[in-house]
């Protein structure tokens, strides 16, 4: 059987704004650029049983992007680029990342006895989660959580 959470891990270590950045599962020693993966709903059933046994399964999971952020209100020169902004454009690209992902129908490998439907965050943009303003500088915690629906097909009762 396959294990989701590493085939997750593996999965989202090709986006390139994950590529380049230390990446902790289920923990975190944040500092800028940091991502963090948390579980959530692990393989929750969505109580639909299909005629031959398959089963409708949903997956989810949150990605958390830990950022320096900046207190400087913005600048209303042309050109110039807030810090704050930039991150979120980065932080983004993930958002957008997963969605051409799904649109090309390249899933995560959950095995054999799992269809995948699709994958797909439950927002359009990344979420400030808080920041915390006991450390200098102050670090921002964005959030971005990721759902697949698959069909598990391990029980079923005929090909």
């Amino acid at each position: 059987m396959t294990d989701k959470n590493k085939a997750i891990i593996e999965y989202l270590l090709q986006c390139p704004q994950i590529q380049e950045s230390p990446l902790y599962f289920n923990f975190i020693n944040a500092k800028d650029s940091t991502k963090q993966i948390i579980t959530q709903a692990d393989d929750v059933t969505l109580n639909r049983v299909y005629v031959d046994g398959s089963v409708a399964k949903r997956f989810t999971f949150t990605i958390i992007d830990f950022r320096s952020i900046s207190s400087q209100a913005l600048v209303k020169i042309a050109g110039y680029d807030n810090e704050n902004v930039e991150d979120l454009l980065d932080i983004q690209g993930i958002v957008d990342w997963i969605s051409d992902q799904n649109d090309a129908k390249n899933y995560p490998n959950f095995g054999e006895n799992c269809i995948i439907d699709e994958i797909r965050a439950t927002t359009n943009t990344p979420a400030l989660n808080g920041i915390d303003n006991t450390i200098s500088p102050p670090l921002a915690k964005y959030g971005v959580t990721i759902v697949i629906l698959y069909i598990d097909t391990s029980r079923k009762i005929w090909k």
